[in-house]
């Protein structure tokens, strides 16, 4: 997000992804107004080099009443996560820039820690940005394609397929290599990596060799649907160690997409539809899914006010005998799916989540949502966020897997403070209940401090 066209007084939000944030604008000294601006922009010498430090500090209290529904676990689970995040971030001139975060997970008080709640001391994101010249006319060095290479974080679109996951503790990373740049308006990322394998020790993550992801990424800002920007996509996973409910194997999805997303007067809307085709095992895999968020803003006495409707499909597994899987596979989404709670995740599922979010002031939000969700098919298990079946689910009756209540806090107290809270209640259906299943109370309050 470039940030040199802030005015006097001013400073621009910080990123979700860190790298993307731009202090060239504090070369001029009138548009210095926060207190960490000496450590934001720190010249080198040379025109074009300077250092950038930054970081975050992050406490997360959670408390599961039942964790995983109790299909297998404690009865009740409740911990503190502590997140910090420093980054260093070096131009050398226009053309070559490094960028390495360092991060720092513990889980007081969890049963169970382990990686993505818990990672002591390890290399978060180290990457080198090269800017590579085309034989075109001559461009600004913004504009030319950009190669970065090293462990990087990705989020493409709503993030319902590569989601950095920022909740629970720590974020999803991926070890490989980036092609990026725009042709006209368009915007096009190609891209080859491996997930990073996380270990709770200090300095050993590591690639993820069990799996490969690639793909390449295009958005196209106007499109010929009125209001409207389009993305379009190619996803690659292979993963020998996938698991279905049809058993283990060797998984080769493949996942061809689009995303229509857009605002007009008080309407929004994101909907987003894609097939998926490979193979698991000796079995033929083909697979597909949709999602749709749509919204109506208006006016609530003094407060802002957003009515909103998400539609969720995932298609699951209808024959387990017939030698091929339908389930569909969210590849690297958000954890916390359709909640913070992220009990359940979108493979085999049928979801509908009608919403309403108030704005007391700019910076207070408050959501309410009620989701009901069922499967897709009962011949296949009922999934949770991770994409695990949960054993015992496939095959039995009842599409109807329950529903989720959840509240939802998030106050901006100012440019550096985000505090969030909420809780979330599950109701289960008798799918779960069979195996052990319980109802489920969660809830959570989070602070964080970013520089």
């Amino acid at each position: 997000m470039p940030c040199h066209s802030h005015g006097q007084g001013s400073a621009p939000p910080y990123n979700f992804l860190r790298y993307n944030e731009d202090y060239r604008y504090l070369q001029n000294p009138a548009k210095r107004s926060d207190p960490w601006d000496p450590v934001k922009f720190m010249p080198l010498g040379p025109p074009a080099t300077y250092l950038s430090l930054g970081g975050e500090i992050r406490e997360r209290f959670e408390n599961y009443s039942a964790p995983n529904f109790g299909v297998p676990g404690p009865s009740a689970d409740g911990y503190l996560l502590h997140r910090i995040l420093f980054h260093g971030d070096l131009h050398a001139g226009n053309y070559f820039r490094g960028f390495i975060q360092l991060g720092n997970h513990i889980a007081f008080g969890k049963d169970i820690a382990t990686p993505p709640y818990e990672d002591r001391l390890d290399v978060q994101q180290a990457f080198v940005d090269i800017r590579l010249p085309t034989t075109d006319r001559p461009a600004a060095p913004s504009d030319l394609p950009l190669l970065r290479v090293g462990r990087q974080e990705m989020a493409f679109g709503s993030q319902r397929l590569v989601a950095v996951r920022d909740a629970p503790n720590v974020r999803r990373a991926f070890d490989g290599a980036r092609l990026g740049g725009s042709i006209g308006e368009v915007r096009l990322d190609a891209f080859a990596t491996r997930p990073v394998l996380l270990k709770a020790g200090n300095f050993d993550d590591q690639p993820n060799h069990a799996q490969g992801f690639w793909g390449i990424y295009s958005t196209f800002p106007k499109t010929f649907i009125p209001a409207s920007g389009m993305d379009l996509y190619y996803l690659g996973l292979e993963n020998s160690r996938a698991l279905y409910s049809v058993g283990t194997g060797v998984e080769r999805r493949h996942s061809v997409g689009g995303r229509v997303f857009g605002s007009q007067g008080r309407w929004d809307w994101d909907w987003e539809a894609l097939g998926q085709f490979g193979s698991f095992g000796q079995r033929d895999l083909l697979a597909w899914g949709f999602s749709t968020d749509t919204g109506y803003a208006f006016k609530l006495a003094d407060w802002g006010a957003r009515a909103g409707l998400k539609a969720t499909v995932g298609s699951g597994d209808r024959d387990p005998r017939d030698g091929k899987l339908g389930t569909y596979g969210g590849l690297f989404p958000k954890l916390a799916y359709f909640n913070q709670a992220g009990l359940l995740g979108a493979s085999n599922v049928m979801d509908l989540q009608p919403s309403l979010t108030l704005k007391p002031t700019a910076r207070l939000r408050v959501t309410v949502s009620w989701d009901f969700i069922w499967r897709q098919t009962t011949n296949d298990a009922v999934y949770t966020a991770v994409a695990f079946p949960i054993p015992g689910t496939a095959g039995q009756p009842g599409r109807y897997t329950g529903s989720q209540l959840a509240l939802d806090v998030y106050w901006q107290v100012d440019r550096h403070i985000v505090i969030n809270a909420g809780l979330v209640h599950v109701d289960v259906s008798r799918v779960l209940s069979n195996v052990g299943g319980h109802n489920t109370n969660f809830t959570y309050l989070s602070a964080a401090y970013t520089f």
